[in-house]
Parts: C-alpha cells; sequence; structure tokens
C-alpha cells in the first residue's frame, strides 16, 4: 500500500531532525459546502492547498509540499517527487495550486500590507505564456520594491495571485516582528469595503440608460417614470417660485436642478441661421426642445415641465 503524502514528508524530515508544521488557516462556505485552507511550513518553504475536509486539506498541503522540497533539490521518494495540480474543488473557491489562492484574495492582503507599512504598491507584469490553447499557462511576476515572485497558472488571474501569495508570504515572514499587528480578517475586510465604495461610485457615474421595455404610447411620460415624488415635488416648488420676468433659461436651470436633471445645449446647422437645441438628462426617452434662440427653446422646455407637474399631480 502507497504511504500518504503525510507520511512521507515526516520521514523525509526526520531525516533532518525536523518536523513540518501544518496549521488550519481558514476555512470559508456554508457549512454543508465548507471549505478548509491548511498551510504548510518545512524546510524554509511554505505552501496552502484546500479542500472539503480538514484531512483532505492536510494531505494535499503535505503532496505539495513534497513537491517543492522535490524542486528545491531534496530526495523524495515518487510519486510525489512530480509537479502536483490540486484537485479541482466543486465551489467557486479556485484550487490552490502549488502555492494556493485558497479561500482568500492574497492580491487584497499584499496591497494591504504595503499600504499600512508604506511599501511601494505591489506591480504585476505578464512574463509570457506557453502551451497549445486549450491548455495555456500564464507566468506572472509581482513585485514590490526590490522583492519579486514569479509564478503560473492556468489563468493570468491566477498566476498573479500565486505570485501575489508567494511575496506576501516572504514579506510576513522575513518581517514578522515588524508586522506581527497586521491582522488579515481585518485587511480582508477593509479591502472589501474599499471595493464596494468603488462600485458604488462607479454605478453612481454609470451613463443612463434607456428603458428598454417602455411603449411608444407612454413615451409622453417618459419624465414621470423615473421622477421619485420628491423631486416632484421640489420641482413643482421651483416652477412656482419662479418669476414671471425671470429669464427662461435661468429658470429652467432651476427648475431641472430641483428635478435632478442636466440640462445641455446644443447647435444645429439650419437654413436661416443655426437652431438651438437644449436636451434634460438623464431621461428616457430623450427630451429634447427645439427653438430659434436660447430663451425660446428654454420657454418650450418649462412649457412641458409645467404641464407634466400638473399631470403628475392630478394622478
Amino acid at each position: 500500500m502507497m504511504k500518504t503524502p503525510i507520511t512521507v514528508l515526516q520521514e523525509l524530515m526526520v531525516k533532518f531532525s525536523e518536523s513540518p508544521e501544518y496549521e488550519c488557516v481558514a476555512q470559508s462556505g456554508p457549512q454543508h459546502l465548507a471549505v478548509f485552507e491548511y498551510r504548510c511550513a518545512a524546510r524554509g518553504h511554505v505552501v496552502s492547498a484546500t479542500a472539503r475536509s480538514k484531512k483532505e486539506a492536510k494531505q494535499e498541503v503535505a503532496r505539495l509540499m513534497l513537491a517543492r522540497l522535490a524542486a528545491a533539490g531534496l530526495s523524495v521518494p515518487p510519486p510525489y517527487a512530480a509537479p502536483a495540480a490540486a484537485a479541482p474543488l466543486a465551489c467557486d473557491e479556485p484550487s490552490a495550486g502549488a502555492v494556493g489562492t485558497g479561500s482568500r484574495s492574497y492580491k487584497a492582503l499584499l496591497k494591504e500590507l504595503c499600504q499600512e507599512y508604506n511599501l511601494p504598491g505591489p506591480e504585476y507584469t505578464l512574463e509570457g505564456d506557453t502551451g497549445p490553447a486549450h491548455a495555456r499557462r500564464f507566468t506572472a511576476r509581482c513585485a514590490v520594491g526590490a522583492h519579486a515572485r514569479i509564478a503560473s497558472a492556468t489563468t493570468k488571474k491566477a498566476a498573479q495571485q500565486l505570485a501575489a501569495q508567494q511575496l506576501y508570504q516572504y514579506l510576513r515572514e522575513n518581517l514578522a516582528r515588524l508586522t506581527e499587528d497586521f491582522v488579515e480578517e481585518d485587511a480582508l475586510a477593509r479591502a472589501h469595503e474599499r471595493a464596494m465604495e468603488r462600485y458604488v461610485e462607479a454605478r453612481a457615474d454609470a451613463p443612463h440608460r434607456p428603458d428598454l421595455g417602455q411603449c411608444v404610447a407612454d413615451y409622453h411620460l417618459g419624465l414621470l417614470l423615473h421622477l421619485e415624488e420628491e423631486q416632484v415635488s421640489l420641482g413643482a416648488d421651483a416652477l412656482e417660485a419662479a418669476s414671471p420676468d425671470a429669464e427662461p433659461e435661468t429658470a429652467l436651470q432651476a427648475v431641472a436642478g430641483a428635478l435632478g436633471l442636466r440640462v445641455e445645449w446644443h447647435s444645429l446647422p439650419a437654413e436661416g441661421g443655426a437652431l438651438t437645441l437644449v436636451r434634460l438628462a438623464p431621461s428616457s426617452p430623450p427630451l429634447v426642445f427645439c427653438a430659434r434662440t436660447r430663451d425660446a427653446a428654454a420657454a418650450e422646455a418649462l412649457t412641458y415641465l409645467r404641464l407634466t407637474m400638473k399631470f403628475k399631480g392630478q394622478k
């Protein structure tokens, strides 16, 4: 019967009067689909692996450590001397590979570590790609200042994660006394919060999308369909507050601002002189009014808004 990776690694380390160190560093996913991440340290090397149970994760990380030691020149008995590929998991978590990403983003951890201790930010470069189209392997380089690590994987993203993990673990091990107050879970939480903030900002800056489900018969209600009650109330108040003697363009700016709309001006060449176009955005369908002068175009827009507010109040 073939010996397990844990047994082979233990016997190999006995020759050096050492023992491999195992640690369960993370657990993710619901209880019925839990994924465990184990880390193993031996002879100055550190690798990680994930699996659906602690026992499987420990065996997998021992197998990866044997492959790492074999690559470093130690005499490892077959079949564990060959580079190992981690078994895929039936979940969304990526496989660990030779230095797995596990259940966490080491790119995020490395970035947080650099920010917290005033290190230059990590830089990633694609060093190359090899193999046929159906079995491509990408090699990525991760560098922080003068320190760098290179890793390969079947995707660019995975290769960057693996390189980031190697560099992150190297920095943590060699700067342990200086970074002992760095808490990984807190760092990941901060990274997640910042990512969500960027997502919200991106959504806020995203262009208005037309309502593809809107019927042509409802086009005249286009503005009403995406205005909140509070906006309509503010717009109606702005219309009432507008002085009859005020310039239409000034009044339009005030009412549009209350409704949360932008006033955009355009010029359209035409016979007898250019036409002035004023657009209220965002709206679906687009609201565009045309006249010979800016004041006349603004007056047309104000008339539409006044009728719209009146119709809304009657509903």
